[in-house]
């Protein structure tokens, strides 16, 4: 095992993680066991606990950061102007989820189309040191973290600095963004201010609708809403994947219109393909007998099993429509916090299948063998399952807020609604119509879902991308 520090000191008896393995993640060299907080449960006054823990490690490392200042200034002006190098931070990395999946594929797409892209977080409390994975993910030793309030196995984490230093002289960067608006984002950002590293930040996150989603104390919204007016205000220009997040930077995070640059997202579609539909992946997990020839008209629900998602708004719905059809399934892909509760809730109903974690080509043959996506979030700034979706040919129908409607546009790749129980209630009836009675309107439904989804292909969205940064970089260090 190679390190990316010095030698680690593990006991025989200590593994890399706890946790069941996630598919396609591998460690390929680890950081040196260092000292941590212990990990603590939530609660909205222990997050007091992170203000001193985040300046009190700023202020430990202050030496250290101005002379990486003068030593990144010099190495900069022996550096070619058009060269960019940039590290995405982000503090969900070691879990599973719209943003992880979409820098874990973007990041290598990046270095292997000769771009110097990097990729930074923190190690997640069930590992006793850092760790990188598959060669570019960083997931850094933690010094402190907790559990997310209201969030189940995701965590406010804050890294252990000095690695950072270290690898930042080792591999120098000219700009940092900042994915979420985390504890440790924030001791990064403090720090690569002090050590002049232009940083900006991608809104990927709707923080403030989580908080009032999932946290029952009310106060906590508007506090919540406080730290990310100034986090952002600090890591202008903030980059939104979609206008009606543009315009609650503008309007809710006080962020100057001047100062939000809409980008598009790119998503590894040569994963996922019409072609994947039909194979057999569906029969695996909706216990079909052998030999069965009834075929059910067939829902989805792909990604993390969570409230913010708008799941109950989604049960309720299916209840009532499944209690009028006995030729229609839902299939539940992915694992979450919300997962046993939904389980529970219709134990005994035939309707509804549960397939767990996936990825690879089962996960697309879930997408394919799909006749509709089901995604009523209202929190999603982009939706990477939207698109993966419609790769495969499935029309998907998504709520009238945040992302996911500017990807499917209009009627023609499958429905945008409002959330109302009878809107989503007619919609059902209408592809279940569509699909057992118009078999030539529904193949042509599905054309379009996949020609729609080839707009973010990784190519067109990386070199937007990397113009942009090249602007930033002119304009922060006048190279």
């Amino acid at each position: 095992m190679t390190t990316a520090s010095n030698s680690t000191k593990l006991k025989p008896t200590d593994a890399l993680d706890t946790r069941p393995s996630i598919f396609g993640r591998n460690v390929t060299s680890t950081f040196k066991k260092m000292f941590s907080f212990r990990h603590q449960p939530p609660g909205n006054l222990r997050t007091c606990m992170i203000p001193p823990v985040v300046f009190g490690t700023l202020i430990l490392n202050l030496p250290k950061l101005l002379k990486l200042r003068f030593y990144l200034k010099k190495e900069r002006q022996e550096h070619p102007a058009d060269d960019v190098r940039i590290l995405f931070y982000s503090d969900n990395l070691d879990e599973t989820n719209g943003i992880a999946n979409n820098l874990r594929n973007v990041i290598p797409y990046m270095r292997a189309h000769g771009m110097k892209a990097f990729l930074a977080g923190n190690a997640f409390n069930t590992r006793p040191c850092g760790v990188v994975e598959n060669g570019y993910c960083l997931l850094l030793p933690r010094m402190f973290s907790m559990e997310q309030l209201g969030y189940a196995n995701s965590e406010l984490a804050i890294p252990r600095i000095g690695p950072v230093l270290r690898l930042l002289k080792r591999y120098p960067v000219d700009l940092i963004e900042f994915e979420t608006p985390s504890p440790g984002a924030w001791l990064v950002c403090f720090c690569a201010k002090v050590a002049g590293i232009k940083v900006f930040s991608h809104y990927r996150t709707d923080v403030p609708t989580y908080t009032k989603t999932l946290v029952k104390a009310k106060w906590m919204y508007s506090y919540v809403l406080w730290l990310m007016q100034i986090f952002y205000g600090m890591t202008k220009p903030v980059v939104s994947p979609c206008k009606d997040y543009a315009d609650i930077l503008t309007s809710q995070l006080k962020i100057p219109a001047n100062q939000v640059k809409i980008l598009p997202r790119g998503l590894p579609l040569e994963k996922f393909s019409p072609d994947m539909r039909g194979k057999g992946t569906w029969e695996q997990y909706n216990g079909s007998a052998e030999g069965d020839r009834v075929r059910k008209v067939r829902f989805s629900f792909i990604g993390r099993i969570s409230k913010e998602k708008n799941l109950e708004f989604l049960n309720r719905v299916w209840k009532k429509f499944a209690e009028k059809h006995d030729d229609v399934e839902l299939m539940y892909v992915g694992y979450g916090w919300y997962l046993e509760e939904i389980k529970k809730s219709f134990e005994g109903d035939n309707s509804v299948h549960f397939a767990g974690e996936q990825g690879g080509e089962t996960l697309a043959g879930l997408y394919a063998d799909s006749d509709f996506f089901l995604f009523p979030s209202t929190t999603d700034t982009f939706g990477n399952v939207v698109v993966e979706a419609m790769s495969t040919g499935t029309p998907a129908l998504v709520s009238d807020y945040g992302g996911p409607h500017d990807i499917v546009m209009d009627e023609a790749a499958g429905r945008i609604l409002p959330i109302d129980e009878d809107a989503w209630l007619n919609a059902l009836e209408e592809c279940r119509t569509l699909f057992l009675e118009q078999p030539e309107a529904y193949n042509k439904m599905r054309e379009v879902a996949h020609e729609r989804s080839l707009k973010y292909t990784m190519e067109s969205s990386t070199k937007a991308q990397f113009e942009y940064f090249r602007k930033l970089k002119k304009e922060a260090y006048g190279l």
